[in-house]
């Protein structure tokens, strides 16, 4: 028996040393855990010069599931879609915002350093699509970026209703919005906002998820002021809406609207030194360079 375990013992010494002893390479890279080694292609170059190097953005189109929500199911982005993607975020946003300023410094000391892309909508557990995030005043996640097309106003039109969104998050985050933004319609807000069925604009809101919080109350007013434009906006808001015939001339939802305009107004010029007007009209005028490349 003695015998027995000796012998067991000296075999499995030699298994381990011949094993030890086998040229294997161990460093094999592992993508997402940092064995990450990209050659830079044409579009990462493009990226670098378009958004790096003059605003220090990073456009993140390789895919890193780690930084998303671990329970969203998506999908990467498709390549070709990153380029035109990118330019037309350059013209509906940040080229209004250099132009309003007068020259691309606010942008370079405001804008987050990096903006995320996935080629999917992101579908929460209680069936809501999230089309983007801002988080830290630092990133924002844009989702959806594979049914993007330039040809599609709609989506042109919902691509800069997002980043104008989530940017008017960023500024807030950097600089606080007036508290007395949060009294103009202190009773709408509800966490039913998924289900209301009243017409926002009625209540004071331009849409029904403005009514979940006025954080994204204003962030909502803002980017549909910017891309509704000036003369649109006022129309729909003195006018009926299909569904809602008696919206005509609804003289509290109006009050409340403008109060909130005024607020949002003031507040471009008051933090920012911007004209919240001039930047509306830029915007209009860059949506439709894209849609007429």
């Amino acid at each position: 028996m003695k015998y027995l375990k000796s012998f067991l013992l000296l075999v499995i010494t030699a298994a381990a040393v011949i094993s030890c002893n086998k040229k294997e390479t161990l460093n094999a890279d592992i993508t997402g855990l940092g064995g990450d080694a990209w050659v830079k292609s044409p579009i990462d170059k493009w990226l670098y010069d378009s958004m790096i190097k003059p605003y220090n953005i990073e456009m993140k189109y390789k895919w890193d599931q780690s930084e998303f929500d671990k329970s969203l199911i998506l999908v990467p982005p498709i390549e070709n879609r990153v380029i035109p993607v990118t330019q037309d975020i350059i013209s509906i946003w940040i080229a209004p915002y250099n132009q309003t300023a007068g020259d691309s410094t606010f942008m370079k000391l405001n804008t987050p350093k990096q903006i995320m892309l996935s080629g999917s909508i992101a579908l929460q557990s209680n069936g809501n699509a999230v089309a983007g995030l801002a988080e830290g005043g630092l990133k924002i996640l844009l989702f959806g970026i594979n049914s993007y097309s330039r040809q599609d106003s709609g989506r042109v039109a919902d691509m800069a209703h997002l980043i104008h969104h989530e940017y008017t998050h960023i500024l807030n985050q950097k600089k606080n919005y007036p508290i007395a933004f949060n009294k103009v319609t202190p009773d709408g807000y509800t966490g039913n906002w998924t289900v209301a069925e009243e017409n926002p604009w009625t209540l004071g809101f331009v849409t029904n998820y403005a009514r979940k919080e006025p954080g994204e109350d204003i962030a909502e007013l803002v980017s549909t002021m910017l891309v509704m434009g000036r003369a649109r906006y006022d129309y729909t808001l003195y006018h009926p809406f299909p569904d809602y015939p008696d919206s005509l001339n609804n003289p509290q939802g109006i009050m409340l609207l403008r109060a909130k305009e005024k607020i949002v107004v003031d507040y471009f010029r008051d933090a920012y030194n911007l004209d919240f007007y001039s930047l509306q009209t830029s915007v209009q005028q860059q949506i439709h360079n894209v849609l007429h490349r």
